[in-house]
């Protein structure tokens, strides 16, 4: 039997399931001046968004009722927004990509497995496939060719500004490295730093682009299922 939550986690629950249903009827795209809002999306795109009001009232009951499945409700909402986003991004960005693709979260995911002392070694071979990763000589769509062409031109500067984050990458690739040969004992944190910078700055893009398009409906939606399932995940049982 599934043991009873706090009572602020089932509070917030509640909102996070009231949020996600309410989402729907408000802007979730805006593109040259139209809105669309998560329902009519839903109707006339993507019929998978009628999943999200679905998995939010559900939320909502059960936790308002204080529920035995309040947690696998809270679990099931992150994984349904949440979970998706993240599968429908690695399957366009990793599983869909390139080589360089590979290289570049392949390495970034071999130096974050090095962070401990004994897998050093994982950290050179890491660093080592993000800088090829980025550099991908054997194709005209890499991340330099993109910075280092006039590609950019059509931007704002305050997005000009935010693509060239990306040249965190090879910076984190070096440091990744050189913690990999290093002896300082704060080399595994340095590593960690590397990895997450990788990722992060990747993410920092792509986040900013989408923030051109999506509106305040559907981030409040993915927000509210995003602490759904960390509360469903990790708020402990009540004695």
């Amino acid at each position: 039997m599934t043991k009873a939550l706090p009572s602020w986690a089932y509070s917030l629950l509640s909102i996070c399931g009231v949020v996600m249903v309410a989402s729907m009827l408000v802007p979730w795209v805006s593109v040259f001046g139209d809105s669309y809002s998560g329902l009519g999306l839903a109707w006339h795109d993507n019929h998978w968004l009628f999943l999200v009001p679905l998995v939010g009232a559900a939320l909502t009951i059960t936790a308002a009722t204080r529920s035995e499945l309040t947690r696998h409700a809270a679990i099931v909402a992150g994984i349904t927004i949440t979970g998706y986003i993240l599968f429908k991004f690695t399957k366009s960005v990793v599983l869909d990509g390139g080589l360089d693709s590979w290289l570049l979260f392949g390495g970034a995911g071999a130096i974050l497995g090095g962070v401990s002392p004994r897998r050093a070694s994982w950290r050179i071979v890491g660093g080592a496939a993000v800088l090829a990763g980025f550099f991908a000589p054997w194709t005209d769509e890499s991340m330099f060719k993109l910075l280092t062409s006039d590609e950019l031109s059509f931007l704002t500067d305050g997005l000009r500004v935010t693509v060239r984050v990306l040249w965190l990458i090879p910076v984190a690739g070096v440091v990744a490295i050189g913690s990999g040969v290093s002896a300082n004992p704060k080399s595994n944190q340095t590593a960690l730093v590397a990895g997450l910078a990788v990722l992060g700055s990747v993410a920092w893009v792509i986040g900013s682009f989408a923030n051109l398009v999506l509106d305040w409906g559907a981030w409040s939606a993915v927000a509210a299922s995003a602490i759904a399932m960390v509360v469903g995940v990790l708020a402990s049982s009540r004695r």
